[in-house]
């Protein structure tokens, strides 16, 4: 048993080294006979000891009665409640943070400890004592696991967790290994069975001089790497502040370890557990208010209000009724009626408590918090116009157009997945114009790390977090200025990652934002994917121009409508010059690229009726409604010049340039010939063989 200083065992002259022969004339041979004996304990009557000290037997009495202790008390019931005030915030944590859930979690832990009668305020009975003891322990070997966990993840997961995954559930299994160990022991000694071949006693002590300084280094360690190595000052400064908070705790293991194996002095504040214990609320408070360790501002002023207001009406609406109520008994002269009225209206009130209470949330943000709710409703409206836009380079365009304005940040970029899923392609971005300058754009693997890393967390994510995984994701974020990254996934799937620089006012996304960002994600996700899945069989991957067949019920279309109605149409088969040459020379990625690049330049100029598809390898053809054939030449050979225009730089700095060679064909408003698009197409690709027989690069046309 240990020997507590200033209470009435000490002050009456017992000793640490006593060894305890008898209690009020009872022998004493183990703990169970104690408890035996002190379960016949008289309040307030004194206790007689007998005890072996050194070699002499001594007789002590030892007369009870101490002092409330106040201070002790109050400071006791501050730590709880710093502990339980921390709790709750976590609890009204939005974003699905793990730090919050952990941080939660290890705070009702230490709650429940303080909260806990101690095993010496239980003696005299044996199975509380007994209870309370492997209560402890197991609290103890939670918290270990919990706090370790932790303090790996502030301020945000570091890099070894996901290197090494395997080490959180060890961080569980020690702690829990370690104190059931110590747990048989004790149940074995409070039972008297002798289960297991060690002591209590002896458990507890290895526990207590190498379980716990091994934990108290490891947090101490985890905390002030973070602290001293973060890249960013205020990461710096939430590891440092939370660090702070929990020196006291490090130092009373350390020195209480080294106070049993060295004799080092032990200093009397070690003993005030609740003054060890309430730094560490006071730091998180701090971490929290001052560097945004986590975002809660909105959550305490939401959550105040709304308690207020919520009492308050209940308060309101339970005076009414108990004040109707009895007005009612009065007129139908019944004392009883008032209890039914009570009744149905309580009942009443549970079944409208729900919709009540989200009326009531929406008018506190109308209200109290109109900058809030006019982001929800900016996003909401923006969910709802992607849809009609159709086409995804004009849905991404006005996503990362609205999101700028919206969360007022500097800039947004969105990257698509190519229908296989091989790449994500930037499709859109504020800070430049992909059609104009598509060599901007870049390429990023799926199977890139950082991308996994995102895949995994499925919410938005900080870029340095995937930025550290992957130096290629590393370059490209940097590239697009992102400071935050939104995977897009439909069905667990990697649909597109939407990058949003920094805020122009430098404040961080809040946990509201980052929920409000996680919802609107998965509905671009769905929207992206569905239009996706349409424009994938009617839109080529590579190129993002018609397919073949697409083009051709374009052709068929239009010459029906032009022979109908006696409209001029037109149409051109471009074919790219010496494509092959690129192909065996740079390889069939660069051909990809010049591919693309040249489809692009060959859509860019024409108008919104007209349309262009890959005919097949490097031939494209060109629908022209309402178009002669001199109209036609022109539009040719503003095509061809800009195809000639075309520059495409490769990684190694080679520039590939392309030409294309075009023939035509049309059909007059008032031709007389009605052609099938089978024969249409027969004219034009004559006249291409002979644009291409003239030296390449040049139009040639055919009348119909």
């Amino acid at each position: 048993m240990s020997l507590q200083p200033g209470q009435p065992a000490e002050r009456d002259g017992l000793a640490v080294g006593d060894r305890v022969l008898a209690v009020n004339g009872h022998e004493v041979r183990k703990l169970l006979d104690y408890h035996a004996v002190a379960a016949r304990f008289t309040r307030a009557e004194p206790v007689v000891y007998r005890v072996l000290r050194g070699t002499e037997e001594v007789q002590v009495t030892v007369r009870p009665g101490i002092p409330l202790p106040w201070l002790q008390s109050a400071l006791t019931a501050l730590t709880l409640l710093a502990y339980l005030a921390i709790a709750w915030l976590m609890r009204e944590q939005a974003g699905g943070d793990l730090r919050a859930r952990l941080l939660q979690l290890f705070t009702i832990a230490v709650a429940l400890e303080l909260a806990a009668p101690s095993s010496e305020q239980l003696i005299g009975n044996s199975p509380l004592m007994l209870a309370a003891g492997l209560f402890y322990l197991g609290i103890t070997g939670i918290q270990i696991g919990l706090e370790l966990h932790l303090v790996s993840l502030i301020p945000e997961r570091q890099a070894w967790v996901s290197r090494w995954p395997w080490m959180v559930p060890l961080f569980y299994a020690a702690g829990l290994t370690a104190t059931l160990l110590v747990a048989a022991g004790f149940l074995s000694d409070g039972l008297g069975l002798g289960l297991v071949p060690w002591s209590a006693r002896g458990a507890y002590r290895t526990l207590f001089h190498f379980g716990f300084p091994a934990w108290a280094l490891g947090v101490a360690w985890l905390l002030g790497r973070q602290a001293t190595r973060h890249p960013e000052p205020r990461g710096r400064q939430q590891a440092g502040l939370v660090l702070i908070g929990l020196l006291p705790w490090v130092a009373s293991v350390l020195i209480g370890s080294a106070h049993d194996l060295l004799g080092i002095t032990r200093w009397a504040w070690l003993d005030q557990w609740p003054l060890i214990l309430l730094p560490f609320p006071v730091a998180v408070f701090v971490a929290i208010y001052r560097y945004q360790l986590f975002d809660i501002e909105l959550v305490v002023r939401r959550g105040l209000l709304y308690t207020a207001l919520t009492t308050s009406l209940l308060l309101v609406f339970y005076a009414a009724l108990g004040a109707g109520g009895a007005l009612f008994s009065h007129a139908v002269g019944s004392q009883h009626a008032s209890v039914w009225v009570i009744a149905g209206a309580t009942l009443l009130l549970g079944l409208l408590f729900a919709p009540l209470r989200q009326a009531l949330q929406r008018l506190i943000d109308r209200r109290f918090f109109p900058e809030r709710s006019a982001v929800r409703q900016r996003l909401v409206a923006l969910a709802r116009e992607l849809p009609a836009l159709g086409k995804l380079p004009l849905m991404g365009r006005h996503l990362v157009g609205q999101l700028t304005g919206i969360f007022g940040i500097d800039s947004a970029s969105l990257l698509i997945a190519t229908p296989q899923g091989q790449q994500l392609v930037t499709l859109a971005s504020t800070l430049v114009d992909f059609e104009e300058q598509f060599d901007q754009s870049f390429l990023l693997s799926p199977d890139d790390p950082g991308i996994q890393l995102l895949c995994r967390a499925a919410r938005p994510l900080p870029a340095r977090q995937p930025a550290a995984h992957s130096a290629s994701m590393a370059q490209r974020l940097h590239r697009l200025d992102a400071e935050l990254t939104v995977p897009l996934l439909a069905q667990q799937r990697l649909v597109g990652l939407l990058l949003l620089g920094e805020k122009r006012d430098q404040r961080p996304f809040t946990s509201e934002e980052l929920e409000l960002l996680n919802l609107l994600s998965h509905h671009v996700a769905t929207v992206f994917e569905n239009a996706r899945l349409f424009e994938s069989a009617t839109f080529e991957g590579l190129t993002g121009i018609l397919r073949r067949e697409a083009i051709l019920e374009e052709l068929d279309l239009e010459l029906n409508r032009a022979l109908r109605y006696h409209r001029p149409l037109a149409l051109a088969l471009a074919d790219l010059d010496h494509f092959k040459a690129v192909n065996d020379r740079h390889g069939h990625l660069a051909g990809d690229l010049l591919l693309k690049r040249a489809a692009q330049a060959l859509a860019a100029p024409l108008r919104a009726t007209d349309a262009v598809g890959r005919f097949g390898g490097e031939e494209f053809l060109v629908v022209l409604p309402e178009t002669d054939l001199a109209g036609a030449v022109a539009v040719a050979e503003k095509l061809r010049q800009t195809v000639a225009d075309l520059a495409v730089e490769l990684d190694d700095g080679t520039l590939l340039k392309v030409t294309v060679s075009i023939g035509l064909a049309a059909v007059d408003a008032e031709a007389e010939w009605s052609p099938t698009a089978l024969e249409l197409l027969a004219e034009a690709d004559r006249a291409l063989y002979r644009a291409k027989g003239a030296g390449r690069n040049r139009v040639e046309a055919t009348g119909g």
